[in-house]
C-alpha cells in the first residue's frame, strides 16, 4: 500500500510582443488581415503574471485475492486553479491473471487521467488579445476560450505468450476517450508553442511484439503497431496568425497531426561474451502522418521546398524506412573500471524524409540526415 501527495506553487510570467514589418511579405505568408494590422506604430503586445496553486493526492495497492491473479487499484484526485478551476478524482483499476500450464498472461486496465495545461506561454493563450486573432472564435463562445485541463479515459486489453522457451509473444488493444485534447500549435514552424485544447477525441490501436531473448550471443524483437487518432472541434486557446486555417467548428471531426497509421521496429542484436564485441542493427517503418490543409491550399504547398516527400494525393507525408546500427567492445571487464567504446549510424541509408509538412499546428519538420556518433563510457565497480 502506498500513498502521496503533491503541491505546487506556479507563477509565470509572460511578455510577448511582434510586428508586421513586411506587408508583401506577410500577405505572402497569408496572415491574417488582424495581424497585419500590428506595425512598429502599434505592436501587439502582452504582459501578464499571476499565482496559482495545483495538488494532487493519490492511494494505491497491489494485491492478489487468489493464486496467479494480481490487482493493482488505487484512486487519485487533482486540483488546478491555473487560469481554470477544475478537479477531478481518477479511479484506476489493472488486473493480471497467468495461467501456468500454457505460460500465457491475460491483462486488462482501466486508467482516468487528469492533465492540467502546459504553463508556457498559458496566458498568451487564454487571453482576449488572443481569442481576437483566433479564427475559431465564435459569437456564441464555442471556440477561442480559454485552455481547459484534458480529462482523458484509457482502456486496455492485452496477453503475452511464452513460445516454447523461444520467444515472447506480446499483444495489446487499447483505446482512449478524450476531453479538451492538449495540442500545443507552434509560431511559424520555430520551437515556440502555445497551447491549445480541442474539444474531444478518441485513440484506439492494436500494438503486437515478438521479443527474442539473447541464446548464444544472438537476441532480438519485432514489433507492429497500428492505430487511429481522430478529433472533434472547436479548438480553444492558441495564438493562429495566418488567415488560411483548416476551418474547425464546433462538431467538426479531423484527423490530428500525430495519426501514424503504421509503424513497425525490427532490431537484431549480436554480442560476443568472450571478446565483449557487440553488433546491432535496426530498422523502423512508418506509413506518415496527415497534411491537415484544405484542398485549396494544395497547389500552394505543392511549390514549397520538399514537397518531394509528400504524397498530395494521400493526403500525407511520405512513408519511411530508417535503419540504423551500432556496434562496439568492452574493454577491461575484470577490472574495477570497466570501460565501453560505441559508434551508431542513424537513417544509415541518409534517406530524405519529412516528419510533418505545412501543418498549421506543428508546421514543417524535415528529418535528419545520416548521423555518425560515438561515446566512451567508464563504469565504476
Amino acid at each position: 500500500l502506498q500513498a502521496g501527495a503533491d503541491f505546487q506553487r506556479i507563477t509565470p510570467h509572460e511578455l510577448f510582443s511582434f510586428f508586421v514589418t513586411d506587408l508583401e511579405e506577410a500577405e505572402e505568408a497569408e496572415l491574417s488581415p488582424s495581424t497585419m494590422l500590428f506595425d512598429s506604430d502599434n505592436p501587439f503586445l502582452f504582459q501578464d503574471r499571476v499565482t496559482r496553486g495545483q495538488a494532487s493526492w493519490y492511494i494505491q495497492d497491489r494485491f492478489s485475492p487468489f493464486s496467479n491473479l494480481t490487482i493493482n487499484a488505487g484512486l487519485r484526485f487533482d486540483h488546478t486553479a491555473l487560469l481554470v478551476s477544475d478537479s477531478q478524482f481518477s479511479p484506476r483499476l489493472g488486473g493480471i491473471y497467468y495461467l501456468p500450464k500454457t505460460r500465457t498472461a491475460v491483462r486488462g486496465s482501466y486508467n482516468r487521467l487528469f492533465k492540467p495545461p502546459q504553463v508556457e506561454n498559458l496566458l498568451l493563450s487564454s487571453s482576449e488579445q488572443a481569442r481576437q486573432l483566433s479564427p475559431f472564435t465564435t459569437p456564441e463562445g464555442k471556440g477561442g476560450a480559454r485552455v481547459q485541463p484534458e480529462s482523458q479515459q484509457a482502456f486496455e486489453i492485452g496477453f503475452s505468450q511464452d513460445i516454447l522457451n523461444f520467444a515472447k509473444f506480446d499483444s495489446a488493444y487499447w483505446w482512449r476517450l478524450v476531453h479538451n485534447y492538449a495540442d500545443p500549435n507552434v509560431f511559424f514552424g520555430t520551437t515556440i508553442v502555445f497551447p491549445n485544447a480541442v474539444d474531444s477525441g478518441k485513440a484506439q490501436g492494436l500494438d503486437v511484439r515478438i521479443d527474442v531473448p539473447e541464446k548464444n550471443g544472438w537476441s532480438g524483437y519485432l514489433s507492429y503497431s497500428n492505430s487511429r487518432v481522430f478529433q472533434i472541434g472547436p479548438i480553444n486557446g492558441g495564438l493562429f496568425l495566418e488567415e488560411e486555417v483548416l476551418e474547425i467548428l464546433a462538431g467538426t471531426r479531423f484527423t490530428p497531426d500525430h495519426d501514424q497509421r503504421n509503424v513497425g521496429n525490427l532490431s537484431i542484436t549480436y554480442r560476443n561474451q568472450k571478446s565483449g564485441i557487440f553488433v546491432t542493427i535496426s530498422g523502423r517503418h512508418e506509413s506518415g502522418t496527415p497534411l491537415e490543409v484544405d484542398e485549396d491550399e494544395l497547389d500552394e504547398l505543392m511549390d514549397r521546398p520538399g514537397a518531394e516527400l509528400v504524397n498530395f494525393d494521400r493526403g500525407r507525408v511520405k512513408p519511411r524506412t530508417l535503419f540504423d546500427r551500432s556496434f562496439g567492445k568492452e574493454f577491461l571487464r575484470t577490472e574495477p573500471v570497466t570501460v565501453s567504446w560505441q559508434l551508431d549510424i542513424r537513417n544509415l541509408t541518409n534517406e530524405a524524409f519529412a516528419y510533418n509538412f505545412g501543418n498549421p499546428f506543428s508546421g514543417t519538420h524535415f528529418g535528419y540526415p545520416r548521423l555518425w556518433s560515438t561515446r566512451l563510457r567508464f563504469d565504476f565497480n
